[in-house]
């Protein structure tokens, strides 16, 4: 009787731990997907995740998130990161917000941090709330202790970053680069979101902490195009500038003049990439030198 008592016990020892152990993926060397529902406040709105690790063991690997465009193509951007990663040796992570569960730029670049009628959604169902604990998740996944990640965006996954960056300052990444954005959001509490920051959570307090986080201003030269059927052509969207170029330029300008007015350290870089135009892959070859510095990836013990 003592004996089966053990057994029961063992036993369901092993039913608790599977009870309560995540449904974790699997990332080896190469290129694959999976689903994350992980993140429970948006378990029913599950984002696919493409991955690419040019190791079979990636667990002491930077991980770099990189931000897909409008047409949420999410294996597209992998791929173009691959090389890069091979070269530089990262861990490559793309959470595709589909069109299915984030419908339109409300729900993927805005951050859902509104619904369809302009009444505030709480913060624990953003969309830019899923960053964070997915990167827990892929520690998890690799038996990673990275304390930190890199972040990229381009074009729409641009807006996404600069977005994620005003209203979740307090995140983990090392350096979030937003690349070749179509329009912003300007850190100006005094203009109404989503142009500026007022009727948000953002405060100055807030704005500070992300005026010193490390945030690159990526811009292609060559990226102005006036008539793109995806450039918001809005009169507070032209008032900062006739293309994508000109935006850039002008956000990086307001940031600095808000960040003086609030006394703020300031830590965000404009770099202009020559001759290139609205490129995905171009302009991660660009990113790649804010990126690839492993010293700049701080980890545990």
């Amino acid at each position: 009787m003592k004996g089966f008592s053990k057994l029961f016990f063992f036993v369901f020892a092993i039913l608790l731990f599977v009870a309560v152990k995540p449904n974790f993926a699997q990332i080896g060397q190469g290129a694959g997907s999976f689903l994350y529902s992980g993140y429970k406040p948006l378990a029913d709105k599950p984002v696919k995740v493409w991955y690419y690790s040019p190791v079979e063991d990636p667990a002491g690997l930077p991980i770099v998130f990189v931000m897909h465009g409008v047409k949420r193509n999410g294996s597209d951007y992998r791929d173009n990161w691959i090389l890069l990663a091979q070269e530089h040796n990262l861990l490559i992570v793309v959470p595709e917000y589909s069109q299915e569960h984030y419908p339109k730029s409300r729900s993927y670049n805005l951050g859902n941090m509104f619904d369809s009628n302009g009444l505030s959604i709480e913060e624990k169902k953003w969309s830019y709330s899923i960053i964070e604990p997915l990167f827990d998740y892929i520690k998890a996944v690799i038996n990673g202790k990275q304390k930190s990640y890199a972040l990229f965006g381009h074009s729409a996954g641009a807006q996404f970053v600069h977005r994620f960056l005003l209203f979740k300052p307090e995140n983990r990444a090392e350096v979030i680069i937003s690349a070749n954005a179509g329009w912003y959001t300007l850190p100006d509490l005094k203009t109404a979101f989503p142009y500026g920051i007022k009727n948000t959570t953002a405060t100055s307090k807030s704005l500070a902490k992300s005026f010193a986080k490390r945030l690159i201003v990526l811009l292609g030269q060559a990226d102005t195009n006036t008539q793109d059927k995806h450039l918001r052509k809005t009169k507070e969207a032209m008032a900062q500038g006739s293309n994508r170029f000109e935006r850039g330029r002008y956000f990086y300008r307001k940031s600095i003049l808000t960040a003086d007015e609030i006394g703020a350290e300031f830590n965000w870089e404009l770099e202009i990439v020559p001759g290139v135009g609205h490129q995905n892959a171009k302009m991660a070859g660009a990113a790649i030198k804010f990126i690839a510095p492993i010293a700049a990836f701080k980890k545990d013990g």
